[in-house]
């Protein structure tokens, strides 16, 4: 062994000492990994660090009373189930390496060096300085002749200091409710010491200094000496004459619960939350509370008068919780008259993630936004704030969740969890607000935030490839807020504007853009809005510098030649984002201006064409679909052109190359019949796809058909050709002079160029649609609603109807029932060549799984009584229309 390397071993030596006490009281042997070292056993010091972990871990299993039995637990194991209980990043990071080391040696065959032996005992010393410096209970069991409450709060105080960068240097239990602590840090050339006496009220701690006439506090260090009196003492109060002698004036006397506002001001953090302008009326606003019952794991379902009330009920536990409304419904001003209740929690921090770039993480944006908070030690920002969070006793308010991620997706909400796992699995409470009801409906992110035993293996190994451990995410409830006839920024608007009849949010924020700027007589400016901020809308940018504003809409947006948001024309919709930086007062003034962009063919052509793809919420869709855009035809032509799909939460641009035109209706039982007696005698065709797999028969699964006569009976002439596989389909079409559409051609067809919800539009009320909510007979909202409600009784009656039947279920081109009924084949593969795309839902899905932009993947050679199809032909005339 080199010089160097032993050097560093004695030094571990001498710092695995300090930790003797740990050592004696869990039987382990601190020294065993150090001799495999010393004798040239790298590994054996790696597994043994390994052990000793374990141990530790297995005691701190027990002390917290995980839930199971920590004995036979795999290191792996033991470290997911206990990260909720260790408030220390370094202790986290420093068993990842531990774990990650040990399977290194244990599983993946690498050689393991010295250096990694080394880094093995230095990062369990990281382990035991932190329990050892905070006096933990849960590993030197407690101080029997300790207050509890102090012991408590020795124990925070120590791992606050520890995660500023201090280490403890001395510690006295003096007596049952006064402790003595003493830190130490390095800072440069020079040693800083902080000194902290702890006790429980002003007499025990004269007792105390009294005893030994100062002996205590007779000392040279350079420091600040503070005391820390847990009663309710305040902090000008006077202390009595003999103990003010022996103090000095080097003290400050401060309350517990006040004693971190020597490291940060959370007042000043809180400062826009709390201000007076950003008060809002207060109105009573009823929301629905989704949890799970925790005996079942069934969904329950309640109805909450005032969701303030209900918040601040649901902030003082444990239990996380996710908001969910439309724009204006009010989530941003409940969250931020929750942030600003002191009564809350003992901390609290509110980030509104709509302001965060897309490209910084959320500890670099939590860290920039609470170093300027920070009295010193600005660079350990984001340490102290996830130190605050792991202790129990904070909120954290995530506002406009849903504008925080880098995609709309379940990948991209996964990636963002991720990011936010160290807060969302704390023991502190986090309330998020979204906008997006993909995120309550998403069965994916349901069984994330409900964190239930009904994950599947394919969920846990996504969210472990995305950096989340499961078990660290605790359960949400799901507030959503009711949708009333008018939300907050409606009514708002509203008393503003007082329009002559009420009018939709699109029309208010219309017109309070065209009042504000003809008030500065800048009228003609808002035609220039959508191209300056809609498209920027599009390109994930919400914030704009003042020199932004002046560039894209010229020297005339400023009154008095001021570069100054409150000379700006537009100040009332806009408010300061940062130093020199604005943003709208709410995201929907953006959106509304995006989707006016959209709705221009020249707008939706340099949309389609942006890096990366245009940045769409279901908002700006919202607002497009409102927008007279595009006339309807009759013709059943799909023009070429760009058009918005995707589901909500992806919402995507995308070209349609040549123009074709649609079957009217879906291929019927009659059409159907005359290819069946085109066919040769074993089934199959002259038109055939080249790579249809022997034994394939275009002859329909009458076994599995409700009527055995379906393809037979002259009454079913005008139902949907089902039971068919995608091979038959394919076959069929070209027997036609047709083809299949593909899946991109298929929604396109059935949303026209404004991306709506369904073919007739965005209302679903009395909606025009065979579908599971048409045969029960009311919405059904949830999967267990379907199951109790359709499956087991409604499910004996519904089935296909005639394509004609319903005239009302038409898209823009004339195109009939694309929504319900039955899926349609396309002749879109994914992964998977033997499997197909499917659009549009059947009749056994609920009406919010049967949108123009549901989409399926099944067999080819499936054949379902929910499944159908329809053809294409392409129009080759070169004077075809374009959108």
């Amino acid at each position: 062994m080199s010089m160097v390397v032993d050097e560093r071993l004695q030094r571990l030596r001498s710092e695995l000492d300090d930790h003797s006490r740990v050592a004696d009281r869990l039987g382990l042997d601190l020294e065993r990994p150090l001799r495999s070292l010393n004798d040239g056993y790298p590994e054996n010091a790696v597994s043994l660090v390994g052990k000793l972990t374990e141990k530790l871990l297995k005691e701190l299993w027990r002390h917290h009373g995980i839930e199971g039995d920590p004995s036979g637990r795999a290191l792996n194991d033991l470290v997911k189930r206990c990260q909720p209980h260790i408030r220390s990043s370094t202790v986290l990071n420093a068993l990842d390496d531990i774990r990650r080391l040990r399977n290194r040696s244990t599983h993946d065959g690498y050689d393991i060096s010295d250096e990694d032996g080394l880094l093995a005992v230095r990062r369990l010393v990281d382990v035991l300085v932190w329990f050892t410096s905070t006096s933990s209970s849960a590993l030197l069991g407690g101080e029997p002749h300790m207050a509890p409450e102090v012991a408590r709060r020795c124990e925070f105080l120590a791992g606050l200091y520890i995660t500023l960068g201090y280490r403890q240097a001395k510690r006295f239990v003096l007596t049952s409710d006064t402790v003595y602590q003493l830190f130490c840090r390095e800072s440069g050339m020079r040693l800083e010491y902080v000194e902290l006496m702890v006790s429980q009220d002003v007499d025990d701690l004269r007792a105390v200094l009294t005893s030994d006439g100062g002996e205590l506090l007779r000392t040279r260090l350079p420091k600040l000496t503070r005391f820390v009196i847990l009663d309710e003492a305040g902090e000008d109060e006077e202390l009595p004459g003999p103990v003010r002698e022996l103090l000095g004036r080097d003290y400050r006397l401060v309350r517990y619960d006040s004693f971190i506002d020597r490291h940060v001001d959370l007042d000043a953090h809180l400062a826009d939350v709390t201000s007076a302008e950003c008060a809002e009326p207060r109105t009573a606003v009823t929301a629905t509370v989704l949890s799970t019952d925790a005996r079942t794991g069934e969904p329950l379902i309640q109805t909450a008068e005032d969701a303030a009330t209900l918040l601040g009920r649901l902030a003082r536990g444990q239990a996380n919780i996710l908001i969910t409304g439309r724009p204006g419904s009010g989530k941003s001003t409940l969250l931020r008259t929750l942030a600003a209740d002191a009564g809350a929690r003992r901390f609290r921090f509110y980030f509104d993630l709509g302001l965060k770039p897309r490209d910084e993480t959320f500890p670099e944006y939590a860290a920039r936004l609470l170093s300027p908070c920070m009295t010193a030690d600005r660079s350990r920002a984001y340490d102290l704030f996830l130190y605050l969070i792991r202790s129990g006793s904070a909120l954290c308010v995530l506002d406009a969740v849903d504008e925080g991620v880098d995609e709309a997706s379940p990948a991209g909400f996964l990636r963002l969890f991720a990011d936010l796992a160290p807060v969302l699995s704390a023991e502190s409470t986090v309330v998020m607000s979204s906008r997006v009801s993909f995120l309550a409906d998403s069965p994916q992110i349901r069984q994330l935030l409900d964190s239930g035993t009904a994950r599947s293996e394919q969920l846990v190994e996504q969210m472990y490839a995305n950096g989340l451990d499961p078990t660290r995410v605790p359960h949400f409830h799901l507030v959503r807020l009711a949708e009333p006839d008018a939300t907050f920024l409606e009514m708002r608007l509203t008393a503003l504007l007082q329009p002559a009849s009420p009018q939709p949010l699109d029309a208010l924020l219309g017109a309070h853009i065209t009042k504000t700027l003809a008030d500065h007589g800048q009228a003609d400016a808002e035609e220039r809005l959508p191209g300056v901020f809609g498209r920027a809308f599009l390109t994930d940018q919400t914030v704009f510098s003042l020199l932004d504003l002046h560039r894209d809409l010229g020297a005339g947006a400023f009154t008095d030649g001021r570069l100054e948001l409150d000379s700006c024309v537009l100040a009332l919709l806009l408010r300061p984002a940062g130093p020199d930086r604005v943003a709208f007062v709410h995201t929907a003034y953006q959106e509304l201006l995006a989707a006016r962009y959209l709705a221009t063919p020249s707008g939706r052509e340099e949309a389609a064409e942006l890096p990366g793809g245009a940045f769409i919420t279901e908002q700006v869709r919202a607002f497009l679909a409102r927008i007279p855009t595009m006339a309807s035809t009759d013709d059943c032509v799909l023009p070429a052109g760009v058009h918005l799909v995707g589901p909500a939460e992806r919402l995507l641009l995308r070209r349609v190359r040549r123009a074709v035109r649609f079957d009217r209706h879906a291929v019927t039982v009659g059409r159907y019949r005359r290819f069946l007696d085109a066919l040769r005698p074993d089934g199959t065709s002259p038109w055939d796809h080249p790579d249809q797999p022997a034994n394939v028969t275009h002859t329909p699964w009458t076994d599995r058909l409700r009527e055995s006569d379906y393809y037979r009976n002259a009454r079913f002439d005008d139902h949907p050709a089902i039971c068919v596989s995608w091979w038959s389909a394919f076959a069929f079409a070209a027997f036609e002079g047709k083809r299949l559409p593909t899946a991109l051609e298929w929604e396109a067809a059935a949303r026209g160029t404004d991306g709506r919800l369904f073919p007739w539009g965005d209302e679903s009320d009395g909606a025009p649609i065979n579908c599971a909510d048409t045969w029960v007979g009311h919405p059904v909202v949830t999967f267990h609603a379907w199951q109790q409600e359709f499956a087991q009784e409604a499910l004996r009656s519904a089935w296909v109807t005639p394509v004609t039947e319903r005239a009302a279920n038409r898209s823009p081109y004339g195109i009939t029932d694309m929504a319900g009924n039955v899926w349609e084949w396309t002749s879109t593969s994914l992964d998977d060549a033997g499997e197909a795309v499917i659009c549009g839902g059947s009749y056994d899905n609920p009406l919010r799984a049967v949108q123009a932009s549901s989409k399926g993947i099944y067999r080819k050679r499936g054949c379902s009584n929910a499944v159908g199809f329809r053809c294409v032909q392409d129009i080759t005339d070169p004077e075809a229309v374009t959108s």
